[in-house]
């Protein structure tokens, strides 16, 4: 079921929400590791993640042990045209290009595992 305009805007209209759709539009990401990232509790990450999977802006799967959220297909032209517009205002926000770069951090340390865009079985980590 398509989510409507007022649905996905409700839902990703927090900030910790939109910092959650940043990291995942570089791939797809355990909670474990958005809660490093983003240095929350991991009930407020999965809270949040909640929110965005019933909008239906994010879809989650399993990966061994580990549950993996990505954004969701864009299944619509509606949620194309949401996800589009976070491709073009999201690069110039100063708090989520330091999410941006926690992120790459956290990679290059090993602490942080992103995989790439694609379906889950495509997926492969980002270096």
């Amino acid at each position: 079921m398509a989510s409507s305009l007022a649905t996905i805007l409700k839902a990703a209209g927090e900030m910790t929400r939109l910092r959650i759709l940043n990291l995942l539009r570089q791939g797809s990401i355990c909670v474990c590791d958005l809660q490093a990232v983003l240095a929350l509790p991991q009930p407020t990450v999965s809270r949040h993640l909640a929110a965005l999977r019933h909008a239906g802006l994010v879809r989650d799967f399993r990966e061994g042990t580990r549950v993996l959220y990505s954004l969701a297909p864009a299944t619509s032209a509606t949620l194309k045209a949401f996800f589009d517009f976070l491709e073009q205002v999201t690069p110039g926000q100063d708090e989520l290009k330091k999410d941006l770069k926690a992120m790459e951090r956290a990679i290059r340390e090993g602490q942080c595992m992103v995989l790439g865009r694609g379906t889950e079985k495509e997926n492969r980590p980002v270096l």
